[in-house]
């Protein structure tokens, strides 16, 4: 099984581009040239390896778990086609709870769409299949929703671990008007991340 990895960037977030590297090695990033959310994203995924069976595409506000590529290759490694979600939010609503504490017992949520971009993983013989299809979708700014709807229209569906391999920087300012402390995964493998209140740096 081979992985590759691309990081999805805004230049407003350099400083978190060494962390990113020193976590995930010498990874491409495509930073955000000012054409938009679905651009970017677009380009990142045509960053792939093409000899690899998976690509993941990371965020740049994303706090990566220890050994996050060992892992990540020990997730995508079974038995099913899947797209993978290395985060579950901490939804609050009724309608989520099930899901949460299922997860939690069992170790993993499988559900029909990524409901978050964050670190979106996918079989690299779909990603030209799935760039046309969202090309289509010009009422829809969201990338993650152009994605989500392209998993569905395929029946694939995407397997999320329990813990989360990947957190959010959810003291960051989100560049989509998403709101601070919610913006955490319910349980995230290494533990309650912390950083530094004046820096924003991890610890």
């Amino acid at each position: 099984m081979k992985l590759s990895i691309s990081v999805m960037a805004h230049p407003s977030r350099e400083r978190c581009f060494p962390y990113l590297k020193e976590r995930l090695g010498d990874v491409p990033f495509s930073i955000d040239d000012g054409r938009g959310l679905w651009e970017n994203c677009k380009a990142a995924w045509k960053l792939h390896d093409p000899t690899a069976d998976y690509h993941v595409v990371i965020q740049d506000d994303a706090v990566i778990c220890d050994n996050f590529i060992e892992k990540a290759m020990q997730m995508i490694d079974r038995p099913g086609e899947f797209a993978y979600s290395f985060y579950w939010g901490h939804r609050y609503r009724a309608s989520f709870q099930p899901r949460n504490r299922s997860g939690i017992e069992k170790g993993f949520i499988i559900d029909s769409m990524p409901h978050w971009g964050i670190a979106l993983c996918i079989p690299t013989k779909y990603i030209d299949e799935m760039i046309e299809f969202c090309d289509k979708l010009t009422g829809i700014p969201q990338a993650d929703e152009r994605i989500a709807r392209f998993l569905i229209h395929k029946k694939i569906s995407v397997y999320f671990p329990i813990p989360s391999l990947i957190d959010h920087r959810w003291w960051e300012h989100s560049l989509v008007g998403n709101k601070g402390s919610k913006r955490k995964a319910l349980k995230f493998i290494d533990g309650e991340v912390e950083f530094n209140q004046e820096t924003g740096e991890i610890k």
